[in-house]
């Protein structure tokens, strides 16, 4: 059948197929960079084609824009946006997702623009960015089916900030995403009116938030799924009780000379699947943290029931290997960076399945030689445990570092380990910090922009 002969919803779906999301620089460079789109070369085919793309609304709903205002052409801010509040208007009553990014904009240029894009769109996936700007580009009053904002606030301007901006009411909010640096701000009141009671997502990134601050928030966030924190600990600490009851995937960085005990003392989390526990402080290497703290939380938390993914960053104290897995037997992922205490019996409960039952994956820091050969017979022991007892898993990946001139033949033993017991182990050759970035796949973060169509 010529393409031709497909029924009109068939081509819409093939022509969504197609299309992705668009980026425009405003002012653009010339008029060719507005016919370049996939979208607008479809609807130059033929008749029939451009009565199809200008009638599939979900072609026009995905938009990034570029502003940068010391390009702009005489004709002023409003008109230079008309093409892309043309473009919008197209997508009707779609949900559109809609980026835009502005440099140096002076307040109404700011105007302008939510004047022609944030005013009268059904938009529903909103990320806003300013960067020196003298007034923030904010979402509008229009924003009742706004369901994620990512919104970052680079004030880095000589002029100073009185209070943070307050935000229009969102009742349809869900995931908030905040790129900013309190530091800018005199006067924080407005913060506390953003719906945190209804957001299921939240992330902060840029900048580290005072605990005080967050501990405020987060006893209001009971909707919470996820969540990535940034925390600077306070020279004073408080004791809260914060439980969130729905929380099942956190992100924690913690940036303090002083000891991270109070927040996770602070923290029930009875639902919690992912913890990933880090340190972002640039001049320590270490994080002062209790492993007892953590234990406490995850018996108060009850991290038997669901936590399937931990990481611990690296370490002031050591961490009793035996303690922490005991408090997780559903674990399936664990990383730990060290410094490692293995107890008398360790390896053997981690062979038998006493601790760790569900464990697949497991990363490990450094470690000493005679460690490293037990861990290498661990592995073919709870293999063949495995095979005896339903309930217990075998290690699918396992991985440590280690440093001496013994690396090579640990190296080789893993090889032989892995080929026999059909498992990825491998025993790399450790490094000043001891680092990597293996992530759990249920970390929240920012969602990646798809590339754009065209610039």
């Amino acid at each position: 059948m010529p393409f031709d002969g497909f029924p009109p919803e068939i081509i819409q779906r093939i022509f969504s197929l197609c299309c992705g999301r668009v980026a425009f620089i405003v002012p653009p460079f010339d008029d060719s960079m507005r016919s370049g789109t996939t979208q607008v070369t479809l609807s130059l085919v033929c008749s029939r084609w451009r009565e199809i793309a200008l009638n599939t609304s979900t072609l026009w709903g995905d938009v990034m824009v570029r502003y940068y205002p010391r390009r702009k052409p005489a004709r002023g801010p409003t008109a230079s946006f008309q093409f892309v509040q043309d473009w919008l208007i197209r997508a009707g009553v779609t949900p559109i997702s809609l980026y835009i990014y502005v440099y140096g904009a002076l307040e109404s240029e700011i105007a302008a623009i939510s004047q022609t894009l944030l005013s009268s769109f059904h938009i529903t996936n909103l990320e806003l960015e300013s960067v020196e700007c003298h007034r923030f580009l904010l979402p509008t009053n229009n924003s009742y089916y706004l369901e994620r904002l990512h919104l970052t606030l680079d004030a880095e301007l000589s002029v100073p900030i009185d209070a943070f901006p307050p935000l229009p009411e969102m009742p349809s909010l869900k995931e908030l995403c905040l790129c900013l640096d309190l530091n800018f701000f005199r006067d924080l009141r407005d913060i506390y009116a953003i719906p945190w009671h209804q957001l299921r997502v939240l992330n902060l990134c840029g900048n580290t938030w005072p605990s005080q601050i967050l501990f405020n928030i987060l006893q209001q966030c009971k909707s919470l799924v996820g969540c990535n924190l940034l925390v600077k600990l306070q020279s004073r600490q408080h004791e809260h009780d914060i439980v969130l009851p729905n929380l099942e995937s956190l992100v924690i960085e913690i940036d303090s000379t002083g000891s991270a005990d109070p927040i996770i003392w602070s923290l029930t989390l009875p639902n919690l699947r992912s913890l990933n526990i880090r340190f972002s402080n640039q001049f320590e290497t270490k994080l002062s943290l209790s492993p007892d703290a953590i234990v406490t939380m995850a018996q108060r938390s009850g991290f038997n029931k669901h936590l399937s993914f931990f990481s611990l960053c690296l370490m002031k104290q050591p961490v009793d290997v035996r303690s922490l897995l005991g408090t997780m037997p559903a674990l399936k992922r664990v990383q730990l960076h060290g410094p490692l205490m293995f107890q008398p019996g360790t390896f053997d409960d981690l062979s038998s399945g006493t601790i760790g039952p569900q464990l697949e994956e497991i990363r490990f820091g450094i470690i000493s030689n005679k460690e490293i050969g037990l861990l290498l017979e661990t592995v073919g022991q709870r293999h063949e445990k495995a095979k005896a007892v339903p309930d217990i898993r075998p290690f699918a990946s396992v991985t440590c570092s280690a440093s001496g001139s013994e690396l090579k033949s640990h190296q080789q033993r893993a090889k032989q380990c892995s080929e026999a017991f059909n498992a990825d182990v491998a025993i790399l050759m450790a490094t000043s910090d001891d680092g990597s970035d293996w992530e759990s796949d249920q970390d929240v973060g920012e969602e990646s922009d798809s590339g754009p169509d065209a610039a």
